[in-house]
This record gives C-alpha cells, structure tokens and sequence, in this order.
C-alpha cells in the first residue's frame, strides 16, 4: 500500500507518493499546487489549484480565495474541492481508501481545526490510515537532525515560526511566531510600488513573480540605502500575450527575444524596493509591528527557552526552511543577526537545504520509507482505529508525537 505526503501548506501542496525504491533518490520532487481558487477578472471563471495558470489566457486581475485566514484551514468548502483535484487522475490519481496518507498541520494548530482534518481524512474520503504531524517536524527529518537539538525557522506564507527540537520532539515553550511571511511581503511590495508608479493591488500574481525575482536580503542595510541606483533592474511586466511571466531587462537570450516581440513594454524600475521589502523580516515595524521583533530576536528567544545544556547546539543547528528562505541573502544575514545577539562563546550556523520548499515533503517521504524502524506504523492511526477510539482520542495520539 502507498504512502501519500501531502505538505498542505497554506500557499502551495507539495503532494507525492513515498516510493521505498525511491528512498535513497533526494533528487525526487514533488507536485506543487496552488493551495487555492482563483477566479479571473476579464472572464469571471474559477479555477481550482493548478488550473488557473494552465487554462486562463490573462492571469492579471486574479481574485483569489484561500481555505486558510491567518495560516489556519478554516475553509473546508474550498479546501475540498482543491483535494478533489490534487487526488483526481489529472493529478495524483490517488485511490484513498487504498493509501496511508502522511498529511502536515501548522504549528500549534487548534483542536477543532485538528478535530476537522481528522474528520475529513477518514470519513469524507476514506483514507486507509493516516499521520497528521506539523511541517516542521518533518523539515526535521529531512534535515537529519532528528536526534540533536535543532532550530527550525519556517518562513511560510502566513507566518514565519521558530521551533526548537530536542531529540525529534517540540520544545514547546521554546515556539515563537513573527507575524510577517510570504504573503505580507508581498503585499508590502505591491503597496510601495503603488504608491510610488502605478496601482498594482489587484496584481497579486505578477507581483509576487516580481518580488522571487528581484528581492534579496540586504547585509547591510545603511550602505545599500546610500547605493541604491547600483542595485537598480527594470522588470519588464508581462503583457499575457507575448510571455504570462515578466522578467528582469537584459538578462539573458531569452530577454531579448521576448521584448523583440513587442514594441510597447510595461518597464517597473525597482532600486531600493529590492532590499527594502524584505528588511520587513528583521524589523517588523516598517510594516507597522511595532510591537514585534525580527525573525532574529525570535530565534535568540526561543534558544533561550529551551534548558541552558541544549542551547550552545541549538545556536549551532538552525535550519532555515519554507518558501521564503529562498530569498538570496536570508541565510547570511540570520547567521550574523543571531550570531551578534549571542554569547561570544556561541558559534552560530544556519543552514538552508537544496530547496527550503519541499523540505517538509522531503522528510515525509524519508521517513515513511524507513520501514525498519517502525517510527511511522507506530504514528498511524487507521480508519478502523479512528472509529474505535474516537476523535478525540485520535487528537491526543497525534498530538503526543510532536
């Protein structure tokens, strides 16, 4: 019987079976969805995940609907017809009462909302057992880190989360959360760039392209404030007719031949937007947090949560994972944030993985093929089990694993 990994996070799902032939094979990835319904301006046609880059002509103008608000899966209406068709055969063709399904949560996750997940896992589509375990968690494994004292720094969509682990579990007075991620950058982007060109508010798609293209993380914020025509590029937006993705001017073959399509181009000039938005994550009051500190502090105070004989490991094992960690630039300028508001004796590292974004389902996958020692029969709670030992029984068990 096959094992699905489904990594539901709340801007993409990263879902893909668990092969053991596979196991040893890092370089498998997954399917990534859109974890959300999108209807188009022009036309007013819904799509569901992946349909809408694959079927509408013009993606400017998207409205979009998400099953989460503030990182939690309250949406049920929405989130099903997204599984619907993340299991369909067009996607996965997955056969649930014939799958073990491996399916991630938030941190912290509220027991209703746990109380649903289990609901819909094994009544509304049958699945023959299930492990229901946070991201973060399974970023552990992927990591290698399940036996040491680990650090993970998720910077999501929703949130970004620090988590400390100490022998594979939670230290949970050790969790922080700092209210910005993914989404708030990208919102801070398409304020700044409406304010100072052209309203692009309703352009949620084109600019979150621009901000993975252009942004990095500045190491040193001042200098690159004085310098800011040295990092200048000109986006080129996308027209829907020529290329449904924008670009940055000059950089490479493909550049030229697209603007030698079109005469009329849509240039965003971007200098100190590129550094500044994602400054967001180190000083939450540029986004009007007053009240919040870096994605830094979070981590300097979650070490210090965690019992003083795990803390000179923990400093020295940080993992930073999601969507976001992608930025170039985050890694080093955590390393030396933290490092500054260390112990002098500490040795600060942090490390990022190939590609922060399937980390989870990566370690989902190692795991659930590490049949020989029993860690994910012994997480699994079975539709039969379910119906025995009730929902709430069902909560505490997968609660006791993180």
């Amino acid at each position: 019987m096959r094992t699905l990994v489904l990594d539901n996070g709340s801007y993409t799902i990263k879902c893909g079976y668990a092969e053991d032939s596979n196991a040893n094979q890092p370089q498998q990835q997954p399917q990534v969805i859109p974890n959300t319904v999108t209807r188009t301006k022009r036309t007013r046609r819904v799509c569901v995940a992946d349909l809408a880059e694959a079927s509408a002509a013009d993606l400017s103008g998207l409205y979009y609907r998400s099953p989460f608000e503030r990182g939690y899966l309250v949406h049920w209406d929405a989130e099903l017809v997204i599984w619907d068709r993340v299991l369909s055969d067009d996607v996965l063709g997955c056969a649930p009462r014939e799958t073990h399904l491996m399916l991630t949560e938030p941190v912290l996750n509220f027991r209703q909302i746990q109380r649903s997940m289990d609901e819909v896992v094994f009544e509304e589509y049958g699945f023959a057992s299930a492990v229901r375990t946070p991201a973060t968690r399974l970023a552990v494994e992927a990591a290698g880190k399940a036996s040491e004292c680990t650090v993970i720094v998720d910077v999501g969509h929703a949130f970004t989360y620090v988590v400390p682990y100490w022998g594979g579990r939670q230290v949970v007075q050790g969790i922080r959360r700092v209210d910005i991620g993914g989404r708030m950058l990208t919102n801070y982007l398409k304020e700044t760039v409406s304010f100072r060109y052209w309203d692009m508010m309703d352009e949620t798609y084109i600019m979150s392209a621009v901000k993975e293209q252009t942004c990095f993380v500045s190491q040193d914020f001042d200098r690159d404030q004085e310098a800011a025509a040295a990092v200048r590029v000109d986006y080129v937006l996308p027209d829907f007719v020529h290329s449904k993705r924008g670009f940055v001017r000059g950089c490479g073959d493909r550049a030229e031949q697209l603007m030698a399509g079109s005469e009329a181009q849509q240039v965003l000039p971007l200098a100190r937007e590129r550094f500044a938005v994602p400054e967001a994550l180190f000083h939450p009051s540029d986004v009007g947090m007053d009240h919040m500190g870096g994605i830094h502090n979070a981590v300097v105070q979650a070490v210090g949560a965690c019992p003083p004989e795990t803390r000179a490991v923990m400093l020295a094992n940080i993992v930073l994972v999601g969507g976001s960690a992608q930025l170039p630039g985050l890694r080093d300028r955590l390393q030396a944030e933290v490092q500054a508001l260390s112990p002098d004796i500490a040795r600060v590292h942090v490390t990022v993985p190939d590609d922060p974004t399937i980390c989870a389902w990566q370690g989902g996958r190692l795991l659930a093929a590490q049949h020989e020692n029993n860690t994910v029969d012994s997480w699994r709670i079975s539709k039969q089990e379910f119906h025995e030992i009730g929902p709430d029984r069902t909560i505490a068990h997968f609660n006791g694993l993180i």
